[in-house]
């Protein structure tokens, strides 16, 4: 893993030279980093791609040292684990992508990441393909997924879902994209690798959630879009499913 630095006074118009970082052989970061619960220093998800992968975090002082390394147990075959505090809380959730194509995991930290619990299933499908979480102004999470099971070439419907009781259960979902914006046919296509953000400013956008994704490994695409639509949406999984009944 590399890392570059850029100048406060030039707001990210030059950068650093890439610099090494961390050189453990398999060792890659997928998402955000996320303050300690203190302010004086970071957490940074990672995970390694041996042969059996696993999940493992860096604790990284201001000054961007490792400070620890922890690696959670049990965590065979889940990776890129995005990390979420959870609202009103000290207490930290991780959601794994799973190698075996299952189910999203999650696992919880009670000391700031120094240890973890065994993960266990969420009841989100994983395809083994990217998510992200995010924690929403409202205390909601979203989760940006590919919402089906099984590992396959096809990445979609890509979903989000909204969860009110910290990750437990999803009552909303809606499919951001299902094919190309110029083709209606489902299954076909890839979309993946996801990353969400709130506004942080206050005026009547505010509230909105940005969302960027691979669109079959071509392009960037950008979404933007409320809370509030999540809830009013729907998934295709979810209708299919309806129909076993």
């Amino acid at each position: 893993m590399y890392y570059t630095k850029v100048a406060f006074i030039c707001l990210g118009v030059t950068w650093s030279s890439a610099e090494p970082f961390y050189t453990v052989p398999g060792a890659f970061d997928r998402n955000r980093i996320i303050p300690t619960l203190n302010g004086n220093g970071l957490i940074l998800p990672c995970y390694n791609s041996t042969t059996i992968p696993y999940s493992f975090i860096l604790q990284l002082s201001p000054g961007m040292s490792i400070v620890n390394r922890t690696d959670i147990k049990e965590s065979d075959y889940l990776i890129q684990p995005t990390v979420v505090r959870l609202p009103n809380s000290s207490q930290l959730r991780a959601f794994f992508r799973d190698k075996r194509g299952e189910w999203i995991y999650y696992a919880d930290s009670n000391d700031d990441g120094l240890t973890w619990t065994t993960p266990k299933p969420t009841s989100l499908p994983s395809d083994d393909s990217a998510i992200e979480a995010y924690v929403l102004k409202s205390g909601a999470l979203i989760m940006a997924f590919d919402n089906l099971n099984g590992r396959s070439p096809i990445r979609t419907p890509f979903t989000v879902a909204l969860s009110y009781d910290n990750g437990i259960t999803w009552p909303y979902l809606r499919d951001v994209q299902i094919h190309a914006d110029d083709n209606t046919t489902y299954p076909k296509e890839e979309y993946s690798y996801p990353s969400l953000l709130q506004s942080f400013w206050s005026d009547s956008d505010g509230n909105d959630i940005h969302l960027v994704y691979t669109y079959n490994r071509l392009t960037i695409k950008y979404r933007r879009f409320n809370e509030k639509w999540v809830t009013q949406g729907k998934s295709i999984i979810n209708n299919y499913l309806a129909t076993l009944k």
